[in-house]
């Protein structure tokens, strides 16, 4: 019954990409590429809550886990051109917390997922379901499962990542929406 209403769940939030293939009509807990960061998160929770993950500075993520209004989803990340003052998003990722949860259900959720995407974004390229080692875990032993569609609008991406106990870091289910522009640059963000 739970994985019936967060199917129901997921597919309502997708539900306006079937009248336009304008990435700024994805809804994330109710915020959207193009909003400004400001219209949900105050400047202090903004800069409390950014990371330092890129070497590149030229994009600021930020993650925030657990705040009242997220109903569908434990944590939603987002980022913004670091020197944008008015912290347009261009980049969103709801979060669902799969630790001490079986992985293959998230599988499973994933697998819902992507054929969902599918339909809706049947005129973008689909990429396959696949497993990888995930490289920021230098033990190797964390992997992701994914697939992606492609625009050019951005990409939209489904995964769960399932980390290796020695990291400490959260197993997850995760939707993500970038633009192409935020998308080509997590090619270089690490250099």
């Amino acid at each position: 019954m739970n994985r019936l209403i967060l199917i129901l769940i997921l597919t309502f939030s997708f539900q306006s990409l079937t009248k336009a293939d304008d990435i700024s009509e994805f809804e994330i807990e109710g915020m959207s590429i193009g909003d400004s960061a400001l219209e949900y998160f105050t400047k202090h929770d903004i800069k409390k809550n950014s990371k330092p993950y890129y070497k590149n500075k030229k994009y600021t993520p930020v993650e925030n886990n657990g705040y009242p209004f997220f109903k569908t989803y434990y944590a939603v990340d987002y980022a913004f051109l670091s020197n944008d003052s008015k912290y347009k998003i261009v980049m969103l990722k709801g979060i669902i917390d799969y630790r001490n949860k079986d992985m293959k259900k998230c599988k499973k959720e994933l697998n819902d997922i992507y054929i969902e995407l599918s339909l809706l974004f049947e005129n973008w390229v689909k990429g396959d379901i696949n497993t990888k080692i995930h490289n920021a875990d230098p033990s190797g032993k964390s992997t992701y499962t994914s697939a992606a569609f492609w625009s050019d609008e951005g990409v939209v991406a489904v995964a769960c990542t399932d980390y290796s106990e020695e990291s400490g870091w959260m197993d997850h289910l995760s939707v993500a929406i970038k633009t192409k522009k935020f998308n080509d640059f997590l090619q270089i963000a690490y250099d």
